[in-house]
């Protein structure tokens, strides 16, 4: 077995023995989605698309098509918090047993995306209960993108605030970001022109454009979504690669005078 699978299955390893981590992750969707959206009323709303076009719905299938999304967004954002404590903590023991750099990032990227994949696959089976989009492709892609974006924001915040300010900022971040901001629910049913600054807007309009047409029409909302996810991929493998640059230049002086103590 290659190392870069051996720490693969030992990241996988040590997220299971979170068991709070693991409730959030398949609990709360269960408990999240289907109480938001059994206790919403079906009033009738019009919300625009991508595109400019509008559809006339309800506010209980609006709930339905984004609460997977904030859903999705905090707990991805908040196993990237989780992934860069261990790039911290279990890297550096990978380093010292000699594991290169990328062989011990990618382990740790890969986890992140099972994770953020799980949490997918939970939330759109409990949305499936109560809501049924037009196109789910577009939907579970606008729901993917969503969980990539924040999974890695997470990741970045864990290194820039810890752990405890790190979670607190993905959980209010979503909400305001997805629950709020490019939620059709609220405002005039489409985000306002500032929402396209934040990295909800581009997933976001994908989901709704996927939950409420049976055609796509959000191509440029999809590029947008990919972007921020290879610049943020980027961001972080910068960021995770230093940290463990740093820890593998440690370990070779570590080896190095353990070698002239010996000799």
């Amino acid at each position: 077995m290659s190392r870069v699978a051996t720490a693969t299955r030992l990241g996988v390893r040590e997220q299971a023995r979170r068991p709070l981590l693991l409730v959030l992750l398949v609990g709360l969707p269960f408990f999240f989605i289907t109480r938001a959206i059994a206790a919403t009323e079906k009033l009738p709303r019009t919300i625009e698309l991508a595109g400019g076009r509008e559809v006339l719905t309800n506010m209980r299938d609006i709930h339905g098509a984004t609460m997977a999304a904030i859903t999705v967004a905090f707990l991805a954002g908040l196993v990237g918090v989780f992934v860069m404590q261990s790039v911290r903590q279990a890297d550096r023991r990978l380093v010292l047993a000699g594991f290169a750099p990328m062989q011990a990032l990618t382990p740790r990227l890969l986890v992140l995306l099972a994770a953020t994949g799980l949490v997918l696959v939970v939330s759109l089976a409990v949305t499936a209960l109560s809501f049924t989009p037009q196109a789910w492709l577009a939907f579970a892609a606008g729901t993917l993108l969503v969980g990539m974006t924040y999974g890695l924001l997470g990741t970045l915040a864990g290194a820039v605030v810890g752990r405890l300010g790190a979670t607190h900022l993905m959980l209010f971040g979503a909400m305001l970001d997805l629950g709020v901001v490019q939620n059709p629910m609220f405002g005039s049913g489409a985000p306002p022109s500032w929402a396209v600054a934040l990295p909800g807007y581009g997933p976001g309009r994908v989901i709704v454009d996927g939950a409420f047409s049976g055609s796509f029409h959000a191509g440029g909302a999809l590029a947008l979504s990919i972007a921020w996810v290879l610049v943020l991929g980027v961001i972080v493998a910068v960021v995770l690669g230093r940290l463990v640059s740093v820890q593998d230049r440690a370990a070779r002086r570590w080896r190095h005078a353990d070698r002239r103590l010996t000799t």
